[in-house]
């Protein structure tokens, strides 16, 4: 099976591009110490919010972040965290990942959630609605019942 990169955008795949090398997103090291394990907890942090993923995605054997992500095509040594490449930071997908709200996007968020609620509120009033019909009356144009599935029971229309 071949390595996909995890990054938003990336194509890169272990069978076609063989020259690009792919890097699995850190995991917690449990073992070492308590130094060492916040160490990597803030290293897998910086990853995942450098890469926009979220705890589900790479917490998979398989999440993997290829080589043009890097500055100097490889992550760098844990213990090396001033260094630009101890977390992928090259095209990761996204121009600008945390640019604030504008105002007038804010504003227009607030006027859309009143409306959805509504839309809900008009969806569920119609529901009734239907299921009020009296299935008796339903018949075909020879004048047999139609037979109806109500729940999980199937029920004709003359009793």
């Amino acid at each position: 099976m071949p390595m996909i990169c995890v990054v938003y955008g990336c194509s890169n795949r272990s069978n076609r591009e063989k020259s690009k090398s792919f890097y699995r997103v850190p995991k917690i090291v449990q073992h070492k110490g308590a130094k060492c394990k916040e160490q990597t907890k803030k290293r897998r942090d910086k990853w995942l919010a450098n890469l926009l993923l979220s705890f589900g995605g790479a917490e998979s054997e398989n999440a993997r972040v290829c080589s043009d992500h890097f500055v100097k095509g490889r992550p760098s040594a844990l213990k090396d965290v001033d260094c630009v490449d101890w977390a992928p930071t090259v095209d990761l997908g996204y121009a600008h990942p945390y640019q604030p709200m504008s105002e007038a996007s804010r504003r227009r968020c607030e006027r859309l959630r009143p409306r959805e609620g509504e839309r809900r509120r008009c969806d569920g009033a119609e529901a009734p609605l239907e299921l009020e019909a009296d299935p008796v009356t339903l018949e075909d144009q020879q004048g047999k019942p139609y037979a109806h599935l109500f729940g999980h029971a199937f029920i004709s229309a003359h009793f």
